[in-house]
């Protein structure tokens, strides 16, 4: 699973505009992390992920959360036990 896991991390890191990418599992506990994407934020994001799903119970599908800044944005996803997040630069 982790050469699985490490091949689709870099593809998404490869894509224009992807700084970063993490993967924590349901615990906070990075599994993976490129780029900009600090190992140490695995706990918050995977945290991020739980607390978004919960303004939604009956959804069927897990939220997809989007945090901006002026340098860039982090996209956060959960699907199954796995989060995922994806950092994007902002184009200068």
């Amino acid at each position: 699973m982790e050469k699985v896991l490490e091949k689709h991390l870099d593809e998404t890191f490869r894509l224009p505009g992807v700084a970063g990418v993490l993967c924590a599992d349901e615990n906070g506990l990075c599994l993976a992390a490129k780029g900009v994407a600090e190992k140490s934020a695995s706990g918050n994001i995977a945290s991020i992920a739980k607390q978004a799903a919960q303004l939604h119970p009956n959804s069927s599908t897990p939220p997809v959360i989007c945090i901006e800044s002026e340098t860039g944005s982090v996209l956060i996803k959960s699907e199954d036990d796995i989060t995922m997040a994806i950092y994007k630069s902002s184009p200068t």
